[in-house]
């Protein structure tokens, strides 16, 4: 087979040549949910090259080994001969989705409903994903094939695909695969954005699979040392990067009544991605607090880190700890309500904490997106006008994870003269920035890329001024890939936006 390896190079370039174990295990199969369609790989050639597939072929009929071409029906449990699988499947995209700018709610509601299309249980238990009970949806499809928003980066191999992921976590539940720098290097270059079969299971929650498969990494020892450290930070000082409970307050210095009580009945969690890294949405939404005579109050230097990145990368143990910790601190603070800017932090508390943790928090919970639509409903806040061009991006986990899609874009279309776009891809069908799930941490290249392709498909197209998110995450994966690509496209928080417009006390 070497031999047969080293004609390849002659024709295609090494690294278009595919030999490592997890490769050829994710090459083997056709479809997630069917048996292996060959029980050997020998080699993958991954190219779109007419010329190049032409000489393969060629190749095969000569040195007598045998071309499996992906797509195609076939059934090679039984050869003596070596298998070059030939991946010639350009890299995929939204293409349907992109064509539809809008779904029915009637059509959705249906979707959800119906057996084929809900698919909790799958994502909460692997055993679903891989013990021989696909979905009614799946068994009529011919075609297996993920959509993912890291894939392009790898040049669309299927094993650094969403599929390629799901197969892999099928070989380490069935034994038929260890747990190896490379398995773990894929299932960590992922954002856990929920998207993954968008163009044929639209609401599937492979992204549990994921993270579940991820705490076994972490349990049997082999967790990226990034999120070790990170651990370690979080419980120490509250902050995933070890900052200094002080630089947490800085954003303080910009807000024009900055003295809290230490009780009160609304607590603002601040979340230490914008207090350390968009300071200017923790104002934003002080401002907005105060000109709504809130009553409410802070945690400052004893917040700390919801834990979101620990739950993420599959150290839960260690997020019990914080989470616990958390609770007492929150319980002390007597709040009835806490309103949180981060989306990360609101999908940890709202969904995270009860589902992965049996935790809940002592108070209810709401993004800030929520609260100030409450606020403008009450009329407590007087707006002047936002005279620009404006597109939201919805972030997974206020979005696909939590559900909020509306609150957002309903206070952003109550500025007087704001001329909201909706992004072709948007709510459920958003593309993520690439930020979540540690992804930014672990694999920033990957996680710009992400961002790039948001903003040169979606957003740059429409011609808009203003790119708002509800996310810090988001925001700042966003707007470093548009400095650094030259995008001019303001990104900000859409509180921001609300504090720009907002007619002031005593103006």
């Amino acid at each position: 087979m070497q031999q047969v390896i080293e004609h390849l190079k002659q024709i295609v370039k090494p690294e278009q040549i595919l030999t490592d174990l997890e490769d050829l295990y994710v090459y083997s199969f056709e479809q997630i949910y069917r048996e292996r369609c060959m029980l050997k790989v020998d080699a993958v050639v991954k190219t779109e090259s007419p010329e190049e597939i032409e000489k393969v072929m060629s190749l095969a009929s000569e040195k007598g080994f045998v071309v499996a071409r992906r797509g195609k029906t076939i059934d090679l449990k039984e050869t003596s001969k070596p298998i070059v699988v030939l991946d010639d499947s350009g890299i995929l995209s939204l293409t349907s989705f992109e064509k539809r700018e809008k779904a029915s709610a009637e059509d959705i509601k249906e979707f959800r409903e119906t057996e084929s299309g809900t698919l909790k249980k799958l994502g909460l238990g692997q055993k679903l994903l891989f013990l021989s009970k696909p979905t009614t949806k799946c068994q009529e499809c011919d075609i297996c094939s993920s959509y993912c928003i890291v894939a392009s980066y790898f040049n669309g191999v299927e094993t650094w695909s969403a599929k390629g992921r799901m197969l892999l976590i099928r070989g380490m539940t069935k034994g038929e695969l260890s747990i190896s720098p490379k398995i773990v290097d894929i299932l960590y270059t992922c954002s856990n954005c929920g998207l993954c079969f968008a163009e044929c299971l639209q609401y599937s929650e492979l992204h549990k699979a994921i993270r579940a498969a991820r705490r076994r990494i972490t349990l049997e020892g082999f967790a990226p040392q990034i999120f070790k450290v990170a651990a370690e930070n979080i419980l120490k000082v509250g902050d995933p990067g070890g900052g200094s409970s002080q630089k947490r307050l800085s954003w303080l210095k910009m807000v024009s009544n900055p003295h809290f009580k230490k009780k009160a009945n609304v607590l603002y969690w601040v979340g230490c991605t914008v207090a350390t890294r968009t300071p200017n949405t923790a104002k934003a939404v002080a401002n907005i607090l105060n000109c709504a005579k809130v009553d409410f109050t802070l945690l400052g230097k004893k917040e700390g880190c919801c834990g979101y990145v620990l739950l993420a990368s599959g150290l839960w143990n260690e997020a019990k700890k914080n989470a616990t910790k958390l609770v007492e601190k929150v319980t002390e603070t007597g709040a009835k309500l806490m309103v949180i800017s981060c989306a990360g932090c609101y999908y940890t508390f709202s969904r995270l904490f009860p589902e992965i943790l049996d935790i809940e928090m002592p108070c209810n919970v709401l993004h800030t997106s929520q609260f100030i639509e409450n606020l403008m409903r009450e009329g407590r806040l007087n707006l002047e006008s936002f005279d620009e061009r404006i597109a939201y991006h919805d972030p997974c986990s206020l979005g696909r994870h939590a559900n909020v899609y509306d609150a957002p874009r309903n206070v952003l279309n109550k500025i007087p003269r704001l001329r909201f776009v909706e992004m072709p891809l948007n709510k459920s069908r958003s593309r993520c920035c690439g930020g979540g799930g540690g992804l930014w941490s672990y694999n920033n290249r990957v996680s710009m890329n992400s961002a790039f392709n948001r903003l040169a498909r979606d957003v740059v197209p429409l011609n808009v001024n203003v790119l708002a998110t509800a996310c810090p995450t988001c925001q700042m994966n966003l707007r470093y890939a548009s400095i650094r690509y030259l995008i001019p496209v303001r990104i900000c928080d859409f509180a921001e936006i609300v504090d720009s417009a907002i007619v002031k006390v005593g103006s």
